[in-house]
């Protein structure tokens, strides 16, 4: 009876826990459904971390590569292209033509022709010249001294110093007025505009200068001073425009006829009766930047248009200039653009203003008729020593040429050569054209201020090594009684030609 007892409360027992285990596990799965339904899916996850993603990209973002907006092209205006400075843009005003050397480190604009309605020539250039600030021996105070030593040195009316807005600031410009006796020039007349007005200023950038220099004929202060400002007004160095035009080249060459006359020193003959006793042809390549000076002997026997064969000489005292040019034209073959003479009376003074000449003289010379008395050496010599030495004839000659007449010719070349070694790049840019005003004092040229434009741009680039000193290959002969110099034909025609393509 107490067994089945026990035995009862057994099964009870064991029923009482397959119950509990029951609710047990019932009760786990429904709180995991319940977590399950709750909890996001996979694709949620992913979702809500892409999402996170993308707000933390927009709170932070990745710097973006910079890139450098394309400068804006303007047709009407240049930009300089030389690699060796910072380049500048100008705008080029209506009408104006361009002309560069270097890729703009020499920049002529002009425009010339009838100006403001006058019946006189009128012509205007501005001219942008870029240097190392190294060649500024005094710095950019002594460059405006050396400007203003100029309009002092002519005596010429200094213009009241004035401002201009440019693309990197406020420049200051100071300027001149002259009037000058260049050849096409009519100073005054109708239009009450001055002969000739020249303006400067300058801008610098990191070692270089930008010299900006505007010149005219028979244009008006007032008008002048408008076209230069409202052209510094559209000047930038740098700067985020750049310009579609192209510049063009100086054009092709230059020749100058050089005489010197002997007339002067109390002789009884003029100017105008007087013989040409030096003869130069200075050939200039406006492109190459090459330069010759061809010594031609005074005796050489050529024809004279218009006369019997004679001594070139005498080509100036039989027909002036005009006759000159015309012989010496068909010795060499070459177009003579324009004439320089001059004679003892101009040449001593002209050399003393320039403050004499330094040259190196080849041999020992004494010489009673000429008055030249020099040792072999360097010598600075002033205007009546100068002269001397280019008039002696009695010499042997320092081996670069035959000695006699030939000799003093050669030394006569290396006189104006040396003349132009004298001056820097800047001192010729910065007095052109004045100093061609000056030069008239001491000579007689046909040279017009056009003329003088078209050198000024390739001044700085013509180094005094490449001017070439040649001489006409000749040979003294009598020629019935007379004593002249006869040149060998196909050495001369091929020496001329060589200029030409030079």
């Amino acid at each position: 009876m107490r067994f089945k007892k026990y035995l009862l409360y057994l099964l009870i027992l064991i029923v009482a826990g397959a119950i509990a285990v029951s609710i047990f596990f019932a009760v786990k799965d429904r709180d995991q459904d319940k977590a399950a339904e709750e909890a996001p899916s996979v694709d949620a996850e992913e979702e809500t971390a892409a999402a996170a993603s993308e707000d933390a990209v927009k709170a932070d973002p990745e710097p973006e590569e910079e890139i450098e907006p394309e400068p804006e092209i303007f047709e009407d205006h240049y930009t300089s292209s030389s690699g060796d400075f910072t380049g500048y843009t100008i705008k080029c005003p209506e009408g104006w033509v361009i002309k560069e050397e270097e890729s703009g480190k020499t920049l002529m604009l002009s425009n010339a022709g009838m100006l403001l309605g006058s019946s006189s020539p009128a012509s205007e250039y501005i001219m942008i010249k870029v240097e190392g600030s190294s060649s500024l021996e005094d710095g950019l105070q002594g460059l405006t001294d050396a400007y203003e030593e100029t309009a002092a040195a002519g005596s010429y009316e200094m213009i009241e110093g004035f401002k201009a807005d440019t693309g990197n600031g406020e420049v200051d410009i100071t300027g001149y007025i002259y009037a000058s006796g260049l050849a096409g020039i009519n100073g005054g007349g109708d239009s009450g505009a001055p002969g000739e007005i020249d303006l400067m200023t300058y801008a610098v950038s990191g070692d270089n200068i930008y010299i900006i220099k505007y010149m005219a004929s028979g244009v008006k202060e007032e008008d002048s001073v408008k076209t230069f400002t409202g052209f510094l007004n559209d000047f930038e160095i740098g700067g985020d425009i750049a310009g579609e035009m192209a510049g063009g080249g100086s054009g092709s060459s230059m020749n100058i006829l050089i005489l010197g006359v002997d007339s002067g020193l109390g002789r009884e003959w003029g100017r105008k009766s007087a013989r040409s006793d030096i003869n130069m042809i200075l050939h200039i390549n406006l492109q190459t930047y090459g330069a010759t000076i061809v010594t031609i002997p005074r005796d050489l026997w050529v024809p004279i248009p218009g006369h019997n064969d004679g001594k070139i000489n005498g080509a100036y005292t039989m027909g002036g200039p005009e006759l000159a040019i015309e012989t010496f034209e068909g010795f060499s073959g070459l177009d003579i653009d324009n004439y320089i003479i001059t004679d003892f009376d101009g040449f001593i003074p002209l050399i003393d203003y320039l403050g004499g000449v330094t040259i190196e003289v080849g041999e020992d010379m004494a010489d009673g008729f000429s008055g030249c008395y020099l040792s072999r050496g360097v010598h600075h010599l002033n205007g009546e020593q100068a002269l001397a030495l280019c008039r002696n004839r009695y010499r042997s000659g320092d081996g670069s040429t035959q000695g006699g007449a030939w000799a003093r010719e050669r030394e006569a070349a290396k006189v104006i050569k040396a003349l132009y070694e004298q001056k820097t790049t800047l001192d010729r840019i910065l007095a052109l054209p004045a100093f061609a005003d000056f030069l008239l004092r001491y000579t007689w040229t046909d040279l017009g201020f056009i003329d003088l434009m078209r050198i000024l741009p390739v001044l700085g680039n013509i180094g005094t090594p490449e001017i070439e000193l040649r001489g006409v290959p000749s040979y003294s002969k009598m020629i019935g009684k007379a004593s002249a110099v006869v040149h060998y034909e196909d050495e001369t025609a091929q020496m001329f030609e060589e200029i030409k393509n030079q």
